[in-house]
């Protein structure tokens, strides 16, 4: 193969910004869509605010939540664009969070929460903090006390993204296609017997970007490209993932809760 192309981008990277944006079929089955869990904490926060005003508080809500993908593609198959590599090596392979911004609005509502005093919070959280207003709540929007995890059946489909992941590396057009990024990347002077070891040695905590790892970040992204490791991974999970929805006897019911929580929350919609 030729030498490693310094350029920041190949002809095969649009694909890859397609695939940043498509979502495996838990994603949708664990979280609703971006504007129904805009709606959903919507209501929530009117039918808390209702109660605390009813017990003399007042209630300030959080801000609105980022947007998160459960099943995040970056970091579920290490997944690199080569600007990503160039610029940072392995770095945007790590979960990244919520926004600073979002983590630091959060932290100044709890601390004015924790300020207003004992009686405020245990009216807003229970004495076990699964009760109080916002307990209530969710009970009658999400028909639970903690949201969507509080949906019957919601581990169980969590466990089936796990179970997923795991289940693709056995699948036979996934290792050939490991096989292939290994060969690709010993002939760039790089010894992995798979993907998922690649990073490990950059990735300790504390660690800044080097250029020996930029440059191992670079050589596997186009790897990655030549071989399309992330397309396949994602085409062999789609199929894995639909199989164990078609086998879950959790999935239907689960996400017809959700649904109903939707309709319930549309009740408090301000658009209405």
């Amino acid at each position: 193969m030729s030498a490693i192309d310094s350029s920041p981008s190949t002809p095969d990277e649009p694909d890859l910004q397609a695939l940043l944006a498509d979502v495996l079929p838990l994603q949708n089955l664990l979280a609703p869509t971006e504007t129904d869990y805009l709606l959903l904490d919507n209501a929530v926060d009117v039918l808390t605010k209702d109660c605390m005003k009813q017990r003399g508080f007042d209630y300030r809500p959080y801000p609105p939540r980022p947007k998160r993908n459960l099943l995040d593609l970056r970091t579920r198959y290490g997944l690199l664009t080569a600007a990503d590599a160039a610029t940072s090596g392995y770095r945007s392979t790590i979960p990244s969070g919520d926004p600073a911004e979002y983590l630091a609005a959060v932290d100044k509502i709890d601390r004015e929460r924790e300020a207003a005093g004992e009686s405020y919070l245990t009216t807003l959280y229970g004495p076990n903090g699964d009760g109080g207003c916002r307990g209530d709540a969710s009970m009658q929007i999400w028909g639970g006390p903690t949201g969507l995890m509080s949906v019957p059946g919601y581990e169980a489909i969590v466990d089936l993204s796990v179970q997923s992941r795991e289940l693709i590396h056995h699948e036979d057009d996934v290792m050939a296609a490991d096989r292939a990024w290994s060969a690709c990347m010993a002939e760039r002077g790089y010894q992995f017997t798979t993907w998922v070891d690649a990073p490990a040695k950059f990735l300790v905590p504390g660690n800044s970007v080097t250029t020996a790892e930029i440059d191992q970040a670079t050589a596997d992204a186009q790897c990655r490209r030549l071989v399309g490791l992330e397309r396949i991974m994602f085409d062999a999970e789609t199929r894995v993932q639909n199989q164990l929805l078609q086998e879950s006897p959790f999935a239907q019911v689960f996400q017809s809760q959700v649904k109903a929580a939707v309709e319930r929350a549309k009740a408090y919609d301000p658009l209405d």
